[in-house]
């Protein structure tokens, strides 16, 4: 049986604790969270030993793997210190919010010897992977454009997160959309131009962007665009907005998760999310798998599908992204 520690209780915490539920392989045995609330549900839910300090529950338990799914910031001395202890990893995208962090956590991981799988969820979503099956059999030949675009209600910098001001619209979307378009063409990056805008959070008193746009130059003369914004109304269908458009000399495919294939007309006009819906309680969306098969890498002792590298090279293009913001200039991928 995998022995699974939690460390952050928030939303993802909580699923990942009632995909671990399901999971003939696995048990959680504790959880940590800084809130007392959500720190006193959980514990309740689970019955697990529940810690307000994740110090505390790593010298005090022993695990085979922890999922951290602490906020964007906070991830680099949960990881170090779990990695120490010799347990496995499931740590949230984005792996850091700075290439220096990331770095330092990479040598932690493999200078400890454990596995490690950054949160990619999409690479388990089913359109996702029928788009790259797609692009590996060359059905569209040389892809010359990719054009995606990920964006958020208002409603999760303003009151889904507490912690927006201490993130940015780019950390906390683009490791979608840039690890899809790393993981389906398997080009690097040359170099990046992206411009961002304060004005309605920071109003708000949220000190981050509202939107950030970047034009990416990949190897080989391929061009990616890439928009996040998290200021868009809260009568926005879901949550979220992914599209996902490649653009080959032969063919395209066009990915559009705002149509979740329900239309529902009541007092409001909603697409209700079905992608990643609990079916009679299970999880069964792709972050539920994406974990599972985390579990299983750990048990059968096999390489996870997301490697450090790979997570790694994410962060770097996200960094050079945030200096061309600031530079308005472009900017190459160190």
């Amino acid at each position: 049986m995998v022995r699974v520690g939690i460390i952050g209780m928030g939303i993802r915490g909580n699923l990942y604790a009632s995909t671990v539920k399901y999971n003939a392989y696995a048990e959680v045995k504790a959880v940590a969270e800084g809130n007392s609330a959500r720190l006193k549900e959980a514990t309740e839910q689970l019955g697990v030993p529940g810690y307000a300090d994740y110090n505390k529950m790593l010298e005090e338990n022993d695990f085979d793997m922890v999922v951290v799914a602490l906020p964007d910031h906070l991830h680099r001395e949960a990881v170090l210190k779990t990695a120490a202890k010799k347990c496995h990893l499931l740590i949230e995208k984005p792996l850091a919010t700075s290439y220096e962090d990331a770095k330092v956590m990479v040598e932690g991981i493999r200078k400890a010897g454990v596995k490690a799988l950054v949160g990619f969820e999409n690479r388990w979503n089913p359109v996702m992977l029928s788009a790259k099956e797609a692009i590996d059999a060359n059905e569209l030949k040389d892809v010359q454009l990719i054009h995606a675009r990920l964006n958020d209600s208002i409603m999760v910098p303003t009151r889904m997160l507490g912690w927006a001001a201490g993130s940015t619209v780019a950390w906390f979307l683009f490791p979608h959309i840039i690890d899809l378009s790393l993981w389906m063409t398997g080009k690097k990056v040359r170099s990046v131009h992206a411009f961002g805008q304060k004005n309605v959070l920071a109003a708000m008193g949220v000190d981050t962007y509202d939107s950030i746009t970047a034009v990416v130059e990949f190897e080989d003369n391929l061009v990616g665009t890439y928009s996040s914004s998290w200021i868009y109304p809260e009568s926005l269908p879901l949550v979220y907005d992914l599209r996902f458009e490649v653009l080959g000399t032969a063919g395209a495919i066009a990915v559009d998760c705002r149509d979740q294939m329900i239309h529902k007309m009541t007092d409001v006009y909603t697409h209700p999310g079905i992608l990643g819906r609990p079916i009679y309680g299970k999880p069964v969306g792709f972050a539920a798998e994406m974990l599972n098969s985390f579990i299983d890498n750990v048990r059968l002792d096999t390489e996870p599908l997301v490697d450090l590298d790979q997570a790694l090279y994410g962060v770097n293009v996200i960094d050079t992204i945030h200096r061309s913001v600031i530079s308005r200039k472009v900017e190459e991928v160190r």
